[in-house]
């Protein structure tokens, strides 16, 4: 893949990346009721870091950079109305946008054709809740079940992880095909079982992603994507685990005018995962395994459909598997140091997809100044055959949270 496309392709990645299912916190600025019931709270965070690079390109070429940008996180706000319970029902509405300050050094056009530095707002989250004895329905645009508590659990949620590249605005990857490939926020309609015991289900019918970033390609979409996450939470004396597994399956009509025939992909994956606790010790360890699922994010690949591809006669799915490992130790309940490993990988198929391998090691001190200031100081070193380089970085930052 030529520079030029990578570094475009790695914005793009950058600007999507996480804001999390992370609500408001439950200290909120602006919490307002009425004698109604209803109540509507506003909560979010803010946050910039400094980042000294150094890249090492496929064929030689290298590039140590100094940027301000943001980590994983861009800033976050959150609107959340609750109503009263009216007849056993509850309903929740939220609307979550997440403004970009970071900017691209290379200043270029945006979308409007005005000279701009990549400064953009993302809509995360629409969605509204209906909840009850039953469970909990829910309606709208926020963040997938595949693969969710893999990213809500990685200890870059808030630091930097991986970089897309040197110059872009946006943020950093965090372990976004490094580790799981990114839940993406999208519209869907779910259900959620009441906790039975610890133990709860969500599954649910999502707008079916189709091929990004594959001109030659066009895809029909006749069914819709299926997701599911099962979790299981149990405490014991000095500290708790937490399981999960989930599920995704799709199924798409591909017509690729390069290979001139029409073939269908059937993506599917699996994962699981487990999050220990005790004391201040917390060790969380993520799997994944599946077809045509993507490197970084789900339907995206380099030059083909997930690194899938089609020929005259048929479509062949490529297969991808990675996970991470993490360890961290917390002091006195505000400072945490950790270090983890993990990596994506992507098998060649009998269609020529290409082979992938992205590994990230990441050191890490998150400290908790008070309860609305966190700094923040990470070391990550990765490889990727996907981005087309080798980066080592340091980066310190901070938030403000609300």
């Amino acid at each position: 893949m030529k520079l030029i496309k990578r570094t475009r392709l790695a914005a793009a990645i950058g600007t999507a990346a996480l804001a999390g299912a992370l609500c408001a916190p439950a200290n909120a600025a602006i919490v307002l009721g009425g004698d109604n019931g209803w109540e509507v709270s506003y909560g979010g965070f803010i946050n910039l870091f400094y980042t000294q690079s150094d890249f090492e390109f496929e064929g030689g070429a290298s590039e140590d950079s100094s940027h301000l940008n943001e980590g994983l996180l861009p800033a976050f706000h959150t609107l959340t109305a609750k109503s009263p319970e009216i007849g056993g029902l509850k309903g929740t509405a939220q609307i979550t946008f997440a403004p970009d300050s970071s900017t691209d050094k290379r200043k270029r056009l945006n979308k409007s054709g005005v000279l701009d530095g990549g400064s953009e707002i993302d809509m995360r989250e629409v969605f509204f809740n209906v909840s009850g004895d039953f469970g909990t329905i829910s309606a709208g645009r926020t963040l997938s079940l595949y693969q969710r508590q893999a990213i809500l659990k990685d200890m870059t949620l808030f630091g930097m992880g991986a970089l897309a590249g040197p110059d872009g605005g946006g943020t950093g990857l965090g372990r976004i095909g490094f580790g799981y490939v990114y839940p993406d926020f999208r519209t869907r309609f779910t259900y959620k079982t009441p906790d039975i015991n610890g133990f709860n289900l969500e599954v649910g019918i999502f707008d079916p992603q189709e091929p990004i970033g594959v001109a030659s390609n066009t895809a029909e979409t006749d069914t819709p994507q299926f997701q599911t996450e099962a979790t299981y939470t149990h405490g014991f004396e000095g500290g708790s685990f937490n399981v999960w597994f989930g599920l995704l399956w799709q199924e798409e009509e591909i017509t690729s005018s390069a290979a001139g025939g029409t073939g269908d992909i059937e993506s599917f994956g699996w994962n699981v995962g487990l999050d220990v606790k005790f004391g201040g010790f917390n060790v969380v360890g993520h799997y994944y395994d599946g077809e045509a699922l993507g490197t970084l994010l789900f339907n995206l690949g380099p030059n083909t459909l997930d690194g899938s591809a089609c020929s005259v006669t048929d479509c062949d799915e490529a297969d991808n598997n990675g996970g991470y490992i993490q360890g961290s130790y917390t002091f006195n309940g505000k400072t945490k140091v950790g270090v983890s490993w993990g990596g994506s990988f992507q098998d060649d198929n009998t269609a020529g997809a290409p082979e992938i391998d992205n590994e990230l090691w990441t050191v890490g001190v998150y400290h908790d100044v008070n309860s609305w200031l966190k700094v923040v100081a990470e070391y990550n070193e990765h490889n990727s055959d996907f981005l087309g380089h080798d980066t080592e970085s340091f980066s310190v930052g901070a938030f403000v949270l609300w």
